[in-house]
């Protein structure tokens, strides 16, 4: 499994654009059935599940769990096939 760690980025722009290219880029990066863990803060990144649905499903990505551990947010994701 891929891990990326977004949890102490500094975006200047939208966080919601932000994570849109981290899932576009995990979309190209990955092979079909492979998944992916993004960790995310909390304050950053605060989406409700149908939000992440939305982003993985423009990416042809699908969520396979969302957890959320005090601060920290950790979203898996995996390549349709």
């Amino acid at each position: 499994m891929l891990k990326e760690d977004h949890r102490n980025i500094t975006c200047g722009g939208d966080p919601f654009n932000y994570l849109k290219s981290v899932m576009k880029g995990l979309s190209i990066q990955l092979d079909p059935g492979q998944d992916a863990e993004i960790m995310l803060s909390r304050d950053k990144f605060g989406y409700d599940r149908n939000t992440y649905d939305g982003l993985a499903r423009t990416t042809k990505l699908r969520i396979v769990s969302i957890v959320e551990e005090d601060q920290d947010i950790r979203v898996v994701v995996r390549k349709e096939n």
